[in-house]
């Protein structure tokens, strides 16, 4: 019998991560919006990703830690979503997404008010990183 070779099997993205500078207009200042959802979308609840946020010096470090129904329970459709925002971020972060603290991926990215720039993304990856509101 024949055996051919292998072939890995493709890790499907299973979020999209939102990096983009946003004005306040309250405030009148620009912040930095990290918003992370899932690519599948629920029929039944609007779900909200329990998700561990860490800033520390230049890394951005946001750990995934599952999902949770929502407090009203009125049906709506949609992906699971994670949204914060941070101040005074400008320069080279790392920004670091972990499922469970087990998988990684890291990517690198430049902030500057005007503009978020991707500068390492890995190979494998399971989140999809995008800068601008219109490709999330």
């Amino acid at each position: 019998m024949n055996r051919g070779i292998r072939i890995k099997p493709v890790v499907p993205i299973e979020y999209r991560l939102l990096i983009t500078p946003k004005l306040k207009e309250c405030e009148r200042k620009i912040v930095t919006l990290v918003a992370l959802r899932t690519m599948v979308e629920f029929t039944n609840f609007h779900y909200d990703i329990i998700v561990e946020p860490e800033c520390t010096d230049r890394t951005l470090r946001f750990t995934i830690r599952g999902l949770r129904a929502p407090q009203v329970s009125l049906p709506g459709t949609g992906p699971a979503v994670f949204k914060t925002e941070y101040d005074g971020l400008h320069g080279t972060y790392n920004v670091i997404v972990s499922k469970h603290g087990k998988d990684e991926n890291l990517f690198s990215v430049h902030i500057s008010n005007n503009e978020i720039r991707l500068k390492k993304i890995p190979e494998k990856k399971f989140v999809e990183i995008v800068t601008k509101e219109v490709e999330w």
